[in-house]
Formats: C-alpha cells, structure tokens, sequence
C-alpha cells in the first residue's frame, strides 16, 4: 500500500490541526461561558418575549406614526447610501495601495515595494478592526447630534474593510493586459488601473452593493446609540416597552433590509451572468457589460446627491472650531492609553471573555445556517424541478432569515436577557441569530449556484438521492461554507461590542461603561485590545480559508 501525504504548506498546518485546535477553542470557550444552561434560563422573563412577539402582528398603525417610520426610515436609507459611498472611495483608493501587483517590479517581484505595502496594510487594519458603534461614540462626542456621525462611523470601518477585498479583487484579476502596459513604458498605477480595474470592475461593483446591504444594518444599529433614524426611534420606544412602537419600527426596517437584499441579490446575479457569458475568455477582454448592473450603479450614484440634501448635511462642520477644540480635547484626555480599574487582569478577562462570545455565536450561528441553507435555498439540491414542499418551505425560511439579520443585535440582546440571565450566553444567543440571518442568506445563496453536473452523473449511474448528496452536495458547499463561517466570525468578535449595551461581559460592556464615565483613555485601551484580537483573528481566519482552497 502508498504513503498517504496530507499536503499543506511549508511551516503551515495541516487541515486536522486547524480542526483539532478549532474544537479545541469551542471547548475552551464554552466552558468560559459556564455550560450550566438549565441554571440559566429564567422562565419569569418568557411573559415578555411572548408579548414582544405578540405585537409583531399588531403594530402601531396610526397616521402620525406611520409616518414617523416612513420619515426615520429614509433617514436610515440616507445613512446607508452616503455611508456606502464614502467606503467605497475609500475601498478604491485603498484597494489600490493594498493590492500586491502595483508594488510589483517588471519581475513580479515586491522587493521595496514590500516595506510600504505592508505598512498600508497595517494602517487600514486598525479602522477595520473597530466597529461603526466605536466610531459613532466617538465621534458624537466631536461632532454633537450631527448627520455626519452616522456617514463617518460607517465609511470609516466599512471602507477599511471594503479595500482589503477591493485589493484582492484587483489581485486575482488577469494580468496580461498589465503586463503588456508595464511592457510599453507605462507606470504601477496607470498599469493597474487601465490593466486590471476593467476586469475586476464587475466585482467592485457587486461588493458595492452588499456594502450597501450591510450599512443599512449598520445605520440601525447606529441609531440606538443616538444617531438617529429608525433605530433611534427604536430606542425611544423600547425604553417604555412599547412593543407595538417597536414592531412599527422594525417592519420598516425589515422592508428595507428586504429592498436592498434583493437589489444586492439581482445585481450579483447578473455579475455572475455577464461572467459565465465571457467564460473562457477572461485572459483576453473584461466581463461584458450588463445593463442592469450598470443601471444600478448609476441609480446609486445618483440618489448620492439626494441623501446629501435629505440629510441636510453640513461638511464644513469636519473642521469647525468647535469639532477642532473638541477634538483635541478629546484626544488629550485618551492620551496614552489606560488598562481601566482592574489593570491588566482585568482587561485580559474581557479580551478572553469577547474571543468566547465571538467563538460561540460564530459556530452556533454557522451550525444552524448549514441545515437551514438548504431550506431556504430556491432550487433546492435535487436534479429537477423543485417540489411543491419545496416552493412553500423555503419563502418562508428565507423570511424569518430577512428578520433574524433586520433587527439589530442590541434588540435580540434585550429580548434574551429576559429570559437567560447576564453574562455571555445573552450575547452569544443575539450575536448567533442575527449571524444566523446573514449566513442562512449567503450560504443558501451557494447551494442556488451548486453545478449539479456531478450530481446528474452519479444519478445517471444509479446512485441514491442520499449518495449523491453525500459525495456530491456536500462536498462541494462544505468548503464555501467553512470560508462563510471564518468570514462571520471575524464579523463576530466586532460586532461583540454593540451586545455590551445590555451587560454581555467582554469589552464591549467594559467600553460601554466607560463610555458613561466619559473614561476616554480607558477606552482607547480597551479599543486597542480589541483591536490587537480582530486582528490576531483575522490573520488566523486567512490562513485557514488559505488552507482550505
């Protein structure tokens, strides 16, 4: 019999080593939050979710309200667009100055070039590694009540994080066509731009719009914290449990969640389509141009404007002498940094305490997404048409999902307090249903555009339903899947911060409480841990999804 060679990289690890140290870190993390679940669970507090559950069919519909939510909502929407535009400025800009190939000599090699390409690197993974809610405190405490809180503390993070995929975006496009620019005497960057940009300009534009679909979610968020829109009306209501006010406010916000996943959803469709349609000739001239795709484009470039005037937005105030003083006022009181009453014990417990909140709600969330994937997905995993069962199933699956990731953590976070007592597991519950949401909707999206070729020929040469979703069905989503689940968890330990609202232990409840104390240079100290976690998950994330290609 051969030697059996599991291949991995050189110095790396091997798939069963990340496995074992993976399970290893639930354990670790699930002891950490205390698996007595029975002693809990507090049954006095289910009157309360009932009730809150209750109003979601009986909202409150009077003219004024309604109106309130119609006007909060494009509020909201404002945030989102004007946000998304700003990170995707950013994106570009930084996808640019991330991207490997314009620090490239003729060679291919980085040579200088590696020096400042990796100190842009580390210079865009800090906003990357703080959460729009950080942003907003911050900022609210310069800026006042002021629109451009919620524009800044989306476009900030978000296109941080939008130019690292822009980078690989720009990365894995053809390089003929740079290649024969560089050839003729053209720079780096006029070689990237006109050699590579076309290619990967449908990408660009796809990631753009679920920018958009994710700054929406954001922009709620935001607005518990003061920054206005739905979710500060949202706020308002929940502070005297008007259930039936909440309920107003989250049915406008699951319907606009629900317009721009769709529209997310058509224009990355078409992308794949004007892809498949130039299959094969990738090397040779860019995707064709589709026309819906490009309509979407130029209908968000234009509601830019638009955003600008409903928001009544006044970008002098960036520089005002009010915003300078405060700033710098600001700044001096977080300068240097402080470890916060407990000194390093105790930021080292709420640094262990936000890795086990992450780990958990990102492997609960991925498990249920898994089974329900295949629910909510349209065609299902079968050879031919989808079934009536089928048809009836999966609207409604992909419905509770559309309200599993509208709501916004803070509010599951309030609804699980009542009924599991303080600690993590109320964070971990919240955090796991809205990633539920998000990774019910793109894992499902995978199984829709599974090639079923394998599967028709096994089935041709007799094998079962269950044969072919074993060695076909499976095997070919489990390592999509796995990459959606690395992603959401670095998604996770961020978004531990906007669960620390409601007493969540980890440094988002650390920073919150600061926040109150107007703690700044305890702050600054608690964002840099978190920032140093994000980042040491982020680059553990890489080499896995790495390892899994």
């Amino acid at each position: 019999m051969g030697t059996v060679v599991v291949a991995t990289r050189p110095g790396g690890w091997t798939r069963r080593g990340w496995a074992v140290a993976g399970l290893a870190l639930v354990v670790v993390s699930a002891q950490r939050a205390g698996l007595d679940l029975a002693g809990r669970f507090n049954s006095a507090g289910l009157s309360q979710v009932e009730e809150f559950f209750r109003a979601m069919f009986q909202p409150e519909l009077s003219g004024s309200f309604v109106w309130l939510a119609v006007r909060e909502a494009g509020v909201t929407l404002g945030f989102a667009v004007l946000g998304t535009a700003l990170s995707v400025v950013i994106g570009l800009v930084g996808g640019i100055v991330l991207s490997e190939r314009v620090w490239r000599n003729l060679t291919g090699k980085l040579d200088r070039g590696r020096r400042p390409w990796r100190l842009f690197r580390v210079g865009f993974a800090g906003p990357r590694a703080i959460h729009e809610v950080i942003f907003g405190l911050i900022l609210v405490n310069i800026l006042g009540l002021d629109p451009l809180v919620a524009v800044l503390a989306i476009g900030l993070p978000f296109g941080a994080v939008t130019a690292k995929v822009f980078s690989e975006l720009l990365d894995e496009a053809p390089a003929d066509a740079e290649r024969m620019l560089r050839a003729a005497g053209a720079g780096r960057l006029s070689a990237l731009v006109f050699g590579a940009v076309p290619f990967a300009l449908s990408d660009l534009i796809s990631y753009g719009f679920y920018r958009f679909e994710c700054a929406i979610r954001s922009a709620a968020v935001l607005g518990l914290v003061g920054a206005g829109g739905l979710g500060f009306q949202l706020a308002l209501s929940f502070q005297s449990l008007r259930y039936d006010e909440m309920w107003t406010m989250l049915w406008a916000l699951i319907l606009l969640s629900g317009a721009a996943d769709r529209w997310s959803s058509l224009v990355r469709r078409r992308r794949n389509l004007a892809v498949a349609e130039t299959h094969g000739e990738l090397s040779k001239a860019p995707p064709k141009r589709d026309r819906v795709l490009w309509a979407s484009a130029a209908i968000f470039v234009g509601s830019i404007p638009f955003a600008w005037w409903w928001l009544e937005v006044n970008i002098t105030s960036l520089w005002s002498a009010r915003s300078r003083h405060l700033g710098a006022e600001l700044a001096g009181d977080a300068w240097p940094p402080q470890l916060g009453a407990e000194g390093w014990s105790g930021l080292a417990s709420d640094t262990i305490d936000t890795l086990a909140l992450g780990v958990l709600a990102a492997v609960v969330a991925w498990t249920l997404a898994s089974v329900v994937a295949f629910l909510a997905a349209r065609t299902g995993t079968g050879l031919g048409q989808p079934s009536l069962a089928r048809k009836l199933v999966s609207p409604i699956v992909r419905f509770l999902l559309l309200v599993a990731r509208a709501v916004p953590p803070p509010v599951w976070a309030f609804m699980a307090v009542f009924v599991i007592r303080p600690g993590l597991w109320p964070g971990v519950a919240a955090l796991a249903l809205y990633n539920l949401g998000v990774l019910g909707r793109l894992q499902s999206e995978v199984v829709e555009n599974l090639d079923r070729s394998p599967g028709v020929a096994l089935n041709a040469l007799g094998a079962t339903s269950f044969g072919v979703a074993t060695m076909a069905t499976l095997p070919a989503v489990s390592g999509r899947f796995a990459a959606l689940g690395l992603y959401r968890w670095e998604v996770a330990i961020r978004e531990t911060v906007i669960v620390g609202v409601v007493g969540a232990a980890g440094l988002g409840r650390t920073i919150r409480t600061q926040s109150v104390s107007f703690d700044f240079d305890g702050i600054l100290g608690s964002i840099l841990a978190l920032v140093a976690i994000t980042v040491a998950v982020d680059v553990i994330s890489s080499n896995i999804r790495r390892n899994l290609r």
